[in-house]
């Protein structure tokens, strides 16, 4: 039987994944698995907005909170490493077909996007727009991520690299912005102090 938590609560583990309050989304976590007799796993894979389809993972990886990232990825990673119900969670694309891989990469989270990748993220996968997660990177500028994970994934990846042509109308290459990208995806349920959702990009945070 699957865990029944509120709107309230999946906005809480949603907002904590954002913000990056580590200990209080295990807090929480912890409280509603032994309160549903759940896993975390079972948590995961129910905790998402319903109205774009991001998940904590999303959360996480957008802003690049790496040690929420390797909690939740070492928690599923057992009893065995990449088994099929954590690869799901891990891969799972919201409503614009977006994983936590293309948010970390689109937004230059280069650690976030090593820890994805090593604990079996798919860089393959593409979103709505035919572009898988490096093709992000690269549209936003984001040559380290792009340099580090070619360099890893070797010509295979780089080959299948890509997506939509980039081409507007005049035949110039169309930027994609990461803050509006963000900003169309987030639509959290949170008060209105906190309806904004804060991509840090190196030190700076962005307002999406």
């Amino acid at each position: 039987m699957a865990p029944i938590i509120s709107e309230d609560e999946i906005d809480d583990l949603l907002y904590l994944a954002r913000v990056g309050e580590k200990d209080d989304l295990i807090a929480l976590i912890n409280e509603l698995g032994n309160r549903e007799s759940c896993t975390i796993a079972n948590l995961l894979e129910i905790a998402k907005d319903d109205t774009n389809g991001n998940g904590v993972l999303h959360m996480a990886a957008a802003n690049g909170h790496n040690e929420i990232l390797k909690f939740f990825l070492d928690s599923l990673s057992k009893p065995s490493p990449q088994n099929p119900t954590m690869l799901a969670i891990l891969n799972a694309q919201n409503q614009s077909g977006n994983t936590a891989l293309h948010w970390a990469a689109l937004n230059g989270h280069l650690e976030s996007v090593k820890i994805l990748l090593d604990h079996g993220a798919d860089p393959t996968l593409a979103n709505q727009k035919g572009h898988d997660a490096v093709y992000e990177a690269e549209l936003n500028d984001k040559k380290e991520v792009v340099e580090w994970v070619l360099k890893e994934g070797g010509e295979g990846l780089e080959e299948g690299f890509g997506g939509d042509s980039a081409e507007g109308d005049g035949g110039e290459r169309a930027e994609i912005d990461a803050d509006q990208l963000s900003r169309n995806e987030s639509g959290l349920k949170l008060e209105v102090t906190m309806d904004k959702m804060d991509i840090k990009e190196g030190s700076a945070p962005v307002k999406a």
